[in-house]
């Protein structure tokens, strides 16, 4: 048998500016719309190699630190997982989010300051001190990691989500492989929605909802979701603003495709998500951000597999 050895290499630059933050596998980067200030997280497959998702939780947004923290909990024993801080991502660093760290084996998250460098591959359940990592308050670190399989599969489709609120403009997109995923009467204000079928990642459905202009948006928005197949993917953009008109209702239903974010959300924030009814809390690939873009990937082939 002929095994497979994928590298995962990561670089992270707080301080520093003039060096870039990346996280990439056999030197091809890993999907990222991009880097953004915090923690950037990449998942991977333990068994079989294949990418699972990315995103980024930045620790001056409300609500990241804690998602962050389930995030990780929600993790499976084993899997992979790299993380590359650009810019600050000690700001709100909990002792919950220490130990979702440790969890990984890391020990010198411990040692994390205002703006340090932290680069870090671990894996779920590891012992303090095997993740390899690197950490400096001074310069941009980098570090790498082999991982050998007995064969390596091909990722699958890949759904991305992207958001654009406020200063940084106003846009959503949801795409497969790529492909702008059609909404019809195109993508609006407040909560663009998309469910794929888990089995084959063809578009089932797809509605926007404009909460501003139809205070009743919400509830209606909240049926859909209610309505679906457990199992089923839930990939949301926000455009311009979901804030206002936002029911309960509407947040307990985007709670039961993982989210643990949508009770943060607040005017014309970015707010980007991908999860599968039934999911458990803080277990969706979310991005939330009051300053930037938000922008998420998930690959299609591990909706199954808790991340």
């Amino acid at each position: 048998m002929n095994n497979k050895v994928i590298t995962v290499k990561v670089q992270s630059a707080g301080l520093s500016y003039s060096d870039p933050t990346f996280i990439t596998l056999n030197d091809i980067e890993f999907g990222f719309e991009k880097y953004s200030r915090g923690f950037n997280v990449a998942v991977i497959n333990e068994t079989t190699g294949q990418k699972i998702c990315c995103t980024t939780f930045d620790p001056y947004t409300e609500g990241n630190s804690e998602a962050f923290v389930q995030f990780v909990e929600n993790l499976p024993e084993g899997r992979i997982v790299a993380i590359a801080v650009h810019d600050d991502a000690s700001y709100n660093l909990s002792d919950q989010v220490k130990a979702a760290c440790k969890s990984l084996g890391s020990l010198k998250i411990y040692s994390l300051r205002f703006r340090s460098s932290w680069a870090m591959i671990g894996q779920k359940g590891a012992k303090p001190t095997k993740a390899k990592e690197e950490l400096s308050d001074y310069c941009a670190v980098s570090c790498w990691r082999p991982f050998t399989f007995p064969s390596v599969s091909e990722n699958g489709a890949c759904i991305a989500v992207k958001s654009s609120s406020g200063d940084d403009g106003t846009i959503a997109q949801i795409s497969l492989n790529g492909e702008s995923i059609d909404i019809e009467g195109g993508y609006q204000r407040g909560l663009n929605l998309v469910v794929f079928d888990p089995s084959n990642g063809t578009s089932m459905f797809s509605q926007s909802f404009d909460l501003f202009a139809d205070p009743t948006a919400a509830d209606t928005f909240a049926q859909r979701i209610e309505e679906l197949a457990d199992g089923q993917i839930v990939a949301i953009a926000v455009q311009d603003d979901a804030s206002i008109n936002l029911s309960d209702r509407a947040k307990q239903a985007c709670e039961s495709i993982g989210s643990s974010l949508i009770r943060y959300i607040q005017f014309r924030n970015s707010w980007a998500i991908v999860g599968h009814k039934g999911a458990s809390p803080g277990s969706a690939i979310e991005q939330l951000s009051n300053t930037e873009s938000a922008a998420v990937k998930f690959w299609l082939t591990s909706t199954q597999s808790n991340q």
